[in-house]
C-alpha cells in the first residue's frame, strides 16, 4: 500500500504515490532534455527559474474577437518551438505566459479564416522578449502590452499549426478577463489541480494562467475580500467562510496560485496584481485580505513592495490563519528530496525568505489580525504544541505577533480551522467591520439593484450590465433622490438634464432607457 507521509506541511490528501509519481515525471524530463531538448521541456523542470509574464491586447482590428490567442515561440532548440499559449485572453484585457530564461517571440494570433486553427499566416501582432534573472530579479514582467498597432514582421522560417481551443462554460465578464468567474465546485479549483500546482507549477499555469478569480461579475459598490490558499490549496478550502459572508456588500476574489513556486516571484505576483492599483484600480475602497497558511506568506512577502506609489491598493485588514511565520522545521526534507519544491525551500526556519519575511512594517492603515490554531489531534514532535502540521512556535513568531493589533487561537486543526464555527464568525466580524466608503444614501439605492427588463439590440452588453444591475441607483442620482458626490456622477446628472453629451455607456444607457421605458413606476 502506497501511502507516505512525505512532509507534514502538505494536507492529507497528498499521498506518497503522487509525490514518487511525480519524481518519476521530473526524472523524465531530465532524460528528455538529454535526447531531445526543448525549451518547452525545460520548463517543466522544478529547478527552472521561470518568469511570469502579463500585459494586455490593446488596440485591436478587424479580426475573430472570439478566437484569440498569444503565443511564445523560442529558436533555442529548435526553429519556431511553441512554448507556451495563452488560449482565451480578451482584446483590451489581460494575457499571461510563464517562459524560462531565454529570448523569445510574442505572437497574437487570431483564427481569421474560422477554420478551427492558427498558423504562422495569422499573425496579426507580437513583440520581442529577452528574459533574464539580472533584468528581471523577481521574475516577474508585468504591463507587457501587446500593442496592434505597432507593426510587427514575423518572419517564420518554419510554419506553426495550433488548434484552437473552445473557452469552457464558466461566466464570461464585462470586466476580467475571459474565464475569470467560476463557481466552487469548477474543475479548475480541483484536488487534481492543486496538486498539479505543487508539483508541477508550469503545467498549472498552463491550465490557470491568470491566478485572478472571482464568483461574481465585478460590483464596484462592494467591498473586495481576496482569499489566498495554503500549499496544495485551492479556492475551495474558503467554502464555509464563503456561506457565512454577506455577499450583498462583499465580493470574494480569489489568488490561485502554484503553491511549488518559490514564494518570493509568488509576493512579487500577489504585489503586482492585487496591490499596485495598475490591474485592479480601487480608488479609495479598501481591500481585506484573508490568507490561509503558506498564503499568509506570500501576501506578508507582497506588503513588503509597497513603496508609497500613487494608486497603490490600500488594505484595510489583513487576517492570516495558521500561517508559519517562522517556517516549518521538516521543510528541508521535502526541499532536498526527489522532487524539490521551491516553495518547500522557502519554508524551512534559515531560509533567506522567512529570514527577510519582516524586512519592512505594515503600512500604518493596515490592521493586522493573527489567527492561530492549536488543535494538534496529532503532534509533528512529541510533546511539541500545534495544530498537527504548524508548530505553535512558527505560528506565532515573535515579529508576527508584535505587529499584529490581536490575535485569536482556535482549539482546532491545521484545516480544521477553516469550518470551525467560532473561527469562522471571527473572521465575519473581521472582514464586515471593514465598510464601503460610499455614503449611505448611495449605498441604499446601489442595493436596490437594477431593473430586470428585456433590453433591445440598440443596447450593447455594458450597458445592458448597468440598467440590470445598478439601475435604482441611476434613477435615484437622475431624479436628484440622491446628491452627486463625485465629479463623474455630476456629470451624469447634467446628460440627463440636457446639460452636456454623454460620454460613456453608463450614460448612454440611461438616456436609451429612460426613451425605452418613459415610465418606470411599475418596474421592478
Amino acid at each position: 500500500m502506497c501511502i507516505i507521509t512525505l512532509f507534514v506541511i502538505v494536507t492529507a490528501g497528498t499521498t506518497g504515490c503522487t509525490y514518487i509519481g511525480n519524481a518519476v515525471k521530473q526524472a523524465g524530463y531530465s532524460s528528455q532534455m538529454r535526447n531531445s531538448p526543448a525549451t518547452k521541456t525545460y520548463k517543466h523542470m522544478l529547478e527552472t527559474e521561470n518568469f511570469f509574464v502579463f500585459g494586455k491586447i490593446v488596440h485591436a482590428v478587424d479580426m475573430n474577437r472570439d478566437a484569440v490567442a498569444v503565443v511564445a515561440l523560442s529558436d533555442l532548440h529548435q526553429k519556431n518551438e511553441v512554448v507556451e499559449v495563452c488560449n482565451f485572453p480578451r482584446i483590451d484585457s489581460y494575457y499571461g505566459l510563464n517562459l524560462p530564461e531565454g529570448e523569445f517571440r510574442l505572437l497574437v494570433v487570431s483564427d481569421l479564416n474560422r477554420d478551427g486553427f492558427y498558423d504562422e499566416n495569422e499573425v496579426i501582432g507580437g513583440m520581442g522578449l529577452s528574459l533574464s534573472r539580472k533584468a528581471f530579479p523577481d521574475k516577474v514582467l508585468g504591463g507587457l502590452d501587446l500593442d496592434l498597432k505597432v507593426p510587427f514582421l514575423f518572419e517564420s522560417g518554419a510554419s506553426f499549426r495550433l488548434a484552437v481551443r473552445k473557452p469552457s462554460e464558466s461566466a464570461e465578464s464585462l470586466f476580467y478577463p475571459r474565464g475569470t468567474i467560476r463557481s466552487l465546485d469548477d474543475e479548475l479549483f480541483s484536488q487534481r489541480m492543486s496538486s498539479m500546482g505543487m508539483y508541477e507549477p508550469a503545467a498549472f499555469m498552463e491550465e490557470a494562467p491568470m491566478m485572478f478569480y472571482a464568483l461574481e461579475e465585478d460590483t464596484g459598490y462592494k467591498v473586495p475580500v481576496v482569499f489566498v490558499h495554503g500549499i496544495d490549496g485551492t479556492p475551495r478550502n474558503f467554502t464555509e467562510i464563503l456561506d457565512h459572508l454577506d455577499r450583498t456588500l462583499y465580493k470574494p476574489w480569489f489568488f490561485y496560485y502554484p503553491s511549488g513556486t518559490d514564494l518570493s516571484r509568488l509576493g512579487e505576483l500577489f504585489y503586482k496584481i492585487f496591490l499596485s492599483g495598475k490591474v485592479i484600480p480601487l480608488q479609495d475602497m479598501p481591500m481585506v485580505i484573508v490568507a490561509h497558511s503558506m498564503g499568509g506568506l506570500v501576501v506578508r512577502d507582497a506588503v513588503n513592495r509597497y513603496a508609497g506609489r500613487e494608486g497603490e491598493i490600500k488594505i484595510k485588514r489583513l487576517i492570516t490563519i495558521a500561517t508559519p511565520m517562522g517556517g516549518h522545521p521538516d521543510a528541508k526534507m521535502g526541499a532536498g528530496g526527489p522532487v524539490p519544491i521551491p516553495s518547500w525551500r522557502d519554508v524551512a526556519p534559515d531560509s533567506a525568505f522567512i529570514r527577510s519575511l519582516h524586512r519592512n512594517r505594515l503600512p500604518g492603515a493596515m490592521d493586522y489580525y493573527l489567527i492561530y490554531a492549536y488543535g494538534n489531534s496529532s503532534t509533528i514532535k512529541l510533546g511539541e504544541n500545534s495544530d498537527g502540521v504548524v508548530p505553535l512556535w512558527s505560528q506565532l513568531r515573535r515579529e508576527a505577533q508584535d505587529e499584529a493589533k490581536a490575535q485569536y487561537g482556535f482549539n482546532d486543526t491545521h484545516t480544521g480551522i477553516l469550518k470551525d464555527q467560532e473561527a469562522i464568525l471571527r473572521i465575519k466580524t473581521l472582514i464586515e467591520e471593514v465598510k464601503s466608503p460610499l455614503p449611505e444614501a448611495h449605498l441604499k439605492e446601489l442595493l436596490k439593484g437594477g431593473f430586470g427588463v428585456d433590453l433591445g439590440k440598440e443596447f450593447s452588453p455594458m450597458e445592458r450590465h448597468f440598467i440590470r444591475s445598478i439601475g435604482h441607483w441611476l434613477e435615484a442620482l437622475a431624479s436628484g433622490a440622491i446628491s452627486p458626490f463625485h465629479s463623474d456622477q455630476e456629470h451624469f446628472v447634467q446628460v440627463c438634464k440636457g446639460e452636456k453629451t454623454p460620454e460613456n455607456e453608463i450614460e448612454t444607457a440611461w438616456l436609451k432607457f429612460v426613451r425605452e421605458y418613459p415610465d418606470r413606476s411599475g418596474l421592478k
